[in-house]
Protein backbone atom coordinates (compact mmCIF):
# COMPACT_ATOMS: atom_id res chain seq x y z
CA UNK A 1 0.00 0.00 0.00
CA UNK A 2 1.35 3.42 -0.97
CA UNK A 3 1.77 6.08 1.70
CA UNK A 4 1.17 9.66 0.53
CA UNK A 5 3.00 12.34 2.50
CA UNK A 6 3.34 16.03 1.71
CA UNK A 7 4.55 19.13 3.50
CA UNK A 8 2.88 22.31 2.28
CA UNK A 9 5.11 25.22 3.26
CA UNK A 10 3.39 28.59 3.37
CA UNK A 11 5.68 31.59 3.77
CA UNK A 12 4.42 35.02 4.95
CA UNK A 13 1.76 36.29 2.57
CA UNK A 14 1.21 32.95 0.82
CA UNK A 15 -2.05 31.78 2.43
CA UNK A 16 -5.25 33.59 1.46
CA UNK A 17 -6.49 33.50 5.04
CA UNK A 18 -5.21 32.62 8.49
CA UNK A 19 -4.47 28.92 8.84
CA UNK A 20 -6.47 27.58 11.79
CA UNK A 21 -5.84 24.27 13.49
CA UNK A 22 -9.57 23.66 14.04
CA UNK A 23 -10.13 23.92 10.26
CA UNK A 24 -7.32 21.42 9.67
CA UNK A 25 -8.79 19.01 12.24
CA UNK A 26 -12.13 19.26 10.48
CA UNK A 27 -10.54 18.42 7.12
CA UNK A 28 -8.65 15.50 8.67
CA UNK A 29 -11.92 14.04 9.98
CA UNK A 30 -13.77 14.69 6.71
CA UNK A 31 -11.18 12.92 4.55
CA UNK A 32 -9.97 10.33 7.08
CA UNK A 33 -6.32 11.31 6.87
CA UNK A 34 -3.67 12.75 9.17
CA UNK A 35 -2.94 16.48 9.18
CA UNK A 36 -0.50 18.28 11.43
CA UNK A 37 0.41 21.96 11.62
CA UNK A 38 3.54 23.79 12.68
CA UNK A 39 4.22 27.52 12.71
CA UNK A 40 7.73 28.99 12.87
CA UNK A 41 8.15 32.73 13.44
CA UNK A 42 11.65 34.22 13.32
CA UNK A 43 11.03 37.70 11.93
CA UNK A 44 12.08 40.71 13.99
CA UNK A 45 11.15 44.37 13.90
CA UNK A 46 14.08 46.43 12.54
CA UNK A 47 13.77 50.10 11.72
CA UNK A 48 9.99 49.84 11.68
CA UNK A 49 9.96 46.86 9.30
CA UNK A 50 9.33 43.19 10.05
CA UNK A 51 12.45 41.48 8.68
CA UNK A 52 14.33 38.19 8.72
CA UNK A 53 17.79 37.17 7.57
CA UNK A 54 17.40 33.80 5.85
CA UNK A 55 20.73 33.20 4.09
CA UNK A 56 22.37 31.38 7.00
CA UNK A 57 19.33 29.36 8.16
CA UNK A 58 18.01 25.90 7.48
CA UNK A 59 14.69 25.99 5.63
CA UNK A 60 12.95 24.55 8.71
CA UNK A 61 14.03 27.60 10.74
CA UNK A 62 12.68 30.25 8.37
CA UNK A 63 9.35 31.92 9.18
CA UNK A 64 6.63 29.71 7.72
CA UNK A 65 3.54 27.67 8.38
CA UNK A 66 3.74 23.97 7.48
CA UNK A 67 0.72 21.77 6.93
CA UNK A 68 1.72 18.10 6.82
CA UNK A 69 -0.77 15.74 5.20
CA UNK A 70 -0.45 11.96 5.11
CA UNK A 71 -2.66 9.05 4.21
CA UNK A 72 -2.79 5.78 2.34
CA UNK A 73 -5.83 6.38 0.10
CA UNK A 74 -4.97 8.37 -3.00
CA UNK A 75 -8.48 9.71 -3.62
CA UNK A 76 -9.00 10.98 -0.08
CA UNK A 77 -5.46 12.42 -0.01
CA UNK A 78 -6.05 14.25 -3.32
CA UNK A 79 -9.43 15.57 -2.19
CA UNK A 80 -7.88 16.94 0.99
CA UNK A 81 -5.04 18.67 -0.86
CA UNK A 82 -7.59 20.15 -3.26
CA UNK A 83 -9.64 21.48 -0.30
CA UNK A 84 -6.51 23.01 1.26
CA UNK A 85 -5.61 24.73 -2.01
CA UNK A 86 -9.12 26.11 -2.39
CA UNK A 87 -9.12 27.46 1.17
CA UNK A 88 -5.57 28.76 1.54
CA UNK A 89 -4.22 28.78 -2.04
CA UNK A 90 -1.33 26.68 -3.31
CA UNK A 91 2.02 27.30 -1.66
CA UNK A 92 3.98 29.60 -3.98
CA UNK A 93 7.74 28.94 -3.88
CA UNK A 94 10.06 26.34 -5.34
CA UNK A 95 10.64 25.04 -1.79
CA UNK A 96 6.94 24.66 -0.97
CA UNK A 97 6.94 20.86 -0.97
CA UNK A 98 10.40 20.22 0.50
CA UNK A 99 10.23 17.23 2.85
CA UNK A 100 7.45 15.43 0.96
CA UNK A 101 7.70 11.88 -0.33
CA UNK A 102 7.60 11.24 -4.09
CA UNK A 103 4.01 9.95 -4.17
CA UNK A 104 2.65 12.89 -2.16
CA UNK A 105 4.66 15.47 -4.07
CA UNK A 106 3.42 14.14 -7.40
CA UNK A 107 -0.21 14.62 -6.37
CA UNK A 108 0.40 18.03 -4.76
CA UNK A 109 2.27 19.33 -7.84
CA UNK A 110 -0.36 18.00 -10.22
CA UNK A 111 -3.08 19.80 -8.29
CA UNK A 112 -0.98 22.99 -8.23
CA UNK A 113 -1.13 23.06 -12.01
CA UNK A 114 -4.93 22.92 -11.81
CA UNK A 115 -5.42 25.31 -8.88
CA UNK A 116 -2.93 28.00 -9.87
CA UNK A 117 0.18 27.35 -7.81
CA UNK A 118 2.86 27.28 -10.49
Amino acid sequence: MTEYFVKLRYYPGDALEEIKERDLRSLARKYGIQISYEKTENRQMKEGLLMESTLDKRIEDITQEVITVSGDREGKFSDCIRALYKKYRCPRTAYSLLGSNEAGEKIAKGLMNIYGGW
